[in-house]
Parts: structure tokens; C-alpha cells; sequence
């Protein structure tokens, strides 16, 4: 039986999130012990980030983030006071699904730039702006992946904690990224005929390459600050990240292994894909981690429609040794009206012992989420593993990540029992579904043996 004592439910298997966020975890809580009533498979990832050595820092960054929240809000309001209906339009628009440009939306955003730099991404506060730039580019989560091995810096330049990676871009970034080739075609040439085909036209696809190339030389040269490194390290969706990554893995690990011994089959010859992969650095950890362990990796198919996310995985696949156990695909993933890539094109006959998106369902509406699952299970073997997630409604400093951090586009935070709902009617059993609720209360990890 399932108690309830304040503000934490003791399970049957003593599980409970006991994060900062109070309401948070309570209302997580409750959403547990009704899914479990239900006869659904929900657990608790375990506390194993170095974060959470140091509660006090996650407590300060905790008030930190939410004193500027609270300032934003007051300066967001003053905003609505005076552009009631431009906010109103922005509003509808961004409920649409793959709208490319929302004016309003945008005007609106840059008056709260202002603030944010203000509040905390400037010089006054964490002095991490090159980073900012990056938001909406997986290359922001290089950083936070890295952030227990980057050196940080006082305000003079002065090294205050020495660490693997010098900079911000952590351990796939440096200059020869930009030598890489996608689909056998210069960088810059694939990044530019991405920006056509998107309905840029050529002059202003190439200034927008070249200010995009600049950005991302700039964040890394980018030294990272104490107050930047405390925040990386220490804030709920940094731990939510890294704790997201580390699920992924040990379930796409101990899956593997598993087959293995199961159909005396060699890992070698299994077959993964990361549909919406960025950079990689999760999926190409997942290797090196298989590699030391077993000596064995299976064939890796990266999927993305950023050149540049895919250069920066081909060119760390190289740094570790793994280029020859990756595919690099670089494609549309959805249509203009949201139908999702077909994998025979990028599959051919072959079954998938993996399939994993774990970061990219938040971002679907859930018409195009249900066709993706769809489309996937068309391609993973009998007892293949589909792996997903989502970010959920109820995750602790929700409106951070809108908010303050200013992250584009819009992730659309789901409950867990709509997570179950959506796979059921994709035709998925509930009984094949195991959700993982990672520590922190951000994401929650659906696990689906086929």
C-alpha cells in the first residue's frame, strides 16, 4: 500500500521525489501512486549526480533563478500591458504546430532579452552570453552534459578550477568541426542548402550561415564563469538533462547486453538509430562506455536536420575512435505538415534492435508524436527496444526554461499518464510500457519492449 506523509509518498518500494521543489514533487507524487493504482510501471531514477553532493548550491541556484524569474515575469507583464493584442496573436500562433515564424512572438521575445541579459546571462551575472546564443541548438547541451569536467575562470581570466574541456564547448567543439562533410558536401555548403530548401533565398541563407558559424566560434573560445558553472551544474533542467542521458543509456546497455546472451548474437551486429540525434554525444557515450565494457559497439545511425549538430558528432565519433561504428544522416525529419520521415528511405531492410528520440517528443504535437511511434515500430525487431520521453507539465521551476533561459522552441511539458496514453493509442500495450522518473522530476523516460 501507498502512503501519504505531508509531502512525500513512501511506496511499496520506498521510492519518492524529495526534490527542491516542494509542489513539484508533490504534485509528481500524486501522479505516481495514481499511475501505479493503475497497474502502470513507473519508477524513481536514482540520485547519482555529482550535483547533488552539494544541496546547498542546488538550493542557492535554486533562489537565484527564481528571484530573476520573478523579475521577468513583472517586466513580461508590463509587455502585455502594452501590446495586448500582439501578444494575443503570438499566443495563437505558437499553439500551431511547425509554424516557422511567429513575428509577434519574436518582437515580444526581444524586448525580454533585454531583461535576460540583465537578469542573467550578462556580463553583471553569469557572463554567458555566447552561450545564449546557442539556445535551440543542441550544441547548449554540450555544455551542460560537460559541466563537472569544464575549467572554470574568475572575471580577469584567471583559472579557478582546471578541468578537461577549457571552454564551453566541452569535448566535440573546436575548430575542425567546420572541416567536416555531411552527405559528402562541405559544411557550409549543406548548411546553406538547408536554409534554401526552408524557403530562405540564397543571399540571405548564406549571411545567416556566416553570423551562425560566427556564433558558434565565438561560444567555443567561450571561457565559463564560477556563477555560469554553478548555474550549469547545479539548476533543475541542467540535472534533468544529464539524469535524462544517463537512463537512455543504462537502458540501451543493459538491452543490448541482454540480446546478446539471449540469441547469441554479437553486439557488433545490432543496430541502433537516434531519430532527431543533435549532436550525438549521449548516443556516442552510450558507445564508448559498450566498448570498455565488452570490447563490442553496435552500428549507430545518427539522425538529425542540423549539418552542423552532425558535424560535431562525426567529429567527436573520431576524437573517440567510433567513426566507423556510425551512419550520419542528415534529413528533413517531419514534412511541412508534420509527417515524420520515412525510415525505408534511410533503412532499407533492416530491423532495429534500438530506436530512440528521447529528446525530441516534447516538441510534437501529439498527431505527429502517435506517427512517429507508429513509424518507428515498423522497424525494430521482435523484442527490439523503443526508448522516448518527455519533459513533464509537472517538473520542478517549470517556467524557467520559457521564461528566464528564454529556450526556443516551444517544449510542450506532458503529465506521465498522458506520456502512457499517447503510446497506448499508437498501439502500444500498457503492460510494455516501464516509465523512469528521473530524480530531478524533469523528464520522465518511457521504456517499450516490442
Amino acid at each position: 500500500m501507498e502512503k501519504f506523509r505531508g509531502e512525500q509518498y513512501i511506496t511499496e518500494t520506498g521510492d519518492f521525489l524529495n526534490g527542491i521543489d516542494h509542489e513539484a514533487n508533490e504534485k509528481l507524487n500524486r501522479e505516481i501512486a495514481d499511475l501505479r493504482s493503475e497497474e502502470c510501471r513507473v519508477k524513481i531514477g536514482e540520485k547519482t549526480d555529482p550535483a547533488y553532493n552539494n544541496p546547498d548550491k542546488i538550493q542557492y541556484i535554486y533562489n537565484y533563478l527564481e528571484q530573476g524569474g520573478a523579475e521577468l515575469k513583472d517586466v513580461r507583464k508590463d509587455i502585455i500591458h502594452i501590446n495586448l493584442a500582439a501578444v494575443a496573436l503570438a499566443s495563437v500562433l505558437e499553439k500551431i504546430p511547425f509554424v516557422r515564424e511567429n513575428k509577434w512572438g519574436n518582437d515580444i521575445d526581444s524586448y525580454l532579452e533585454i531583461s535576460r541579459d540583465k537578469l542573467l546571462y550578462g556580463k553583471d551575472q553569469t557572463d554567458s552570453k555566447p552561450w545564449h546564443n546557442q539556445r535551440g541548438s543542441a550544441l547548449t547541451f554540450l555544455t551542460i552534459s560537460e559541466a563537472e569536467d569544464l575549467s572554470v575562470f574568475d572575471e580577469n581570466g584567471k583559472i579557478l578550477s582546471e578541468g578537461k574541456y577549457p571552454t564551453m564547448g566541452g569535448p566535440l567543439l573546436d575548430e575542425s568541426v567546420f572541416d567536416e562533410k555531411i552527405n559528402g558536401l562541405p559544411l557550409t555548403e549543406v548548411m546553406v542548402q538547408e536554409k534554401i530548401n526552408n524557403g530562405v533565398d540564397k543571399a540571405t541563407a548564406i549571411e545567416e550561415v556566416e553570423k551562425r558559424i560566427s556564433e558558434v566560434r565565438e561560444f567555443i573560445q567561450a571561457p565559463v564563469t564560477e556563477k555560469f558553472s554553478d548555474v550549469i551544474r547545479h539548476c533543475a533542467d541542467s540535472l534533468g538533462i544529464r539524469e535524462r542521458v544517463e537512463t537512455v543509456n543504462s537502458l540501451s546497455i543493459d538491452h543490448l547486453k541482454k540480446v546478446a546472451e539471449k540469441e547469441n548474437r554479437s553486439i557488433d551486429d545490432m543496430l541502433v538509430m537516434s531519430f532527431g540525434c543533435g549532436t550525438g554525444l549521449a548516443t556516442l557515450k552510450m558507445l564508448k562506455k559498450l566498448k570498455d565494457e565488452t570490447g563490442e559497439t553496435p552500428t549507430v545511425i545518427l539522425l538529425d536536420q542540423d549539418p552542423l549538430s552532425l558535424a560535431a558528432a562525426q567529429s567527436l565519433a573520431k576524437k573517440w575512435n567510433l567513426e566507423d561504428k556510425i551512419e550520419v544522416h542528415c534529413e528533413r525529419l517531419f514534412s511541412k505538415l508534420g509527417k515524420p520521415l520515412s525510415l525505408e528511405g534511410v533503412l532499407g531492410n533492416r530491423k532495429l534492435d534500438i530506436a530512440e528520440d528521447s529528446g525530441l517528443r516534447e516538441y510534437l504535437p501529439d498527431g505527429v508524436y502517435k506517427q512517429l511511434t507508429r513509424e518507428s515500430l515498423k522497424f525494430l525487431r521482435t523484442g527490439g527496444l523503443m526508448i522516448t520521453g518527455n519533459m513533464n507539465v509537472n517538473r520542478p521551476q517549470k517556467e524557467f526554461l520559457h521564461g528566464l533561459m528564454g529556450w526556443v522552441p516551444k517544449v510542450r511539458m506532458r503529465s506521465i499518464k498522458e506520456g502512457f496514453k499517447l503510446l497506448q493509442k499508437s498501439g502500444i500495450l500498457k503492460e510494455s510500457i516501464e516509465a523512469t522518473v528521473t530524480a530531478s522530476g524533469v523528464y520522465t523516460v518511457f521504456a517499450i519492449e516490442t
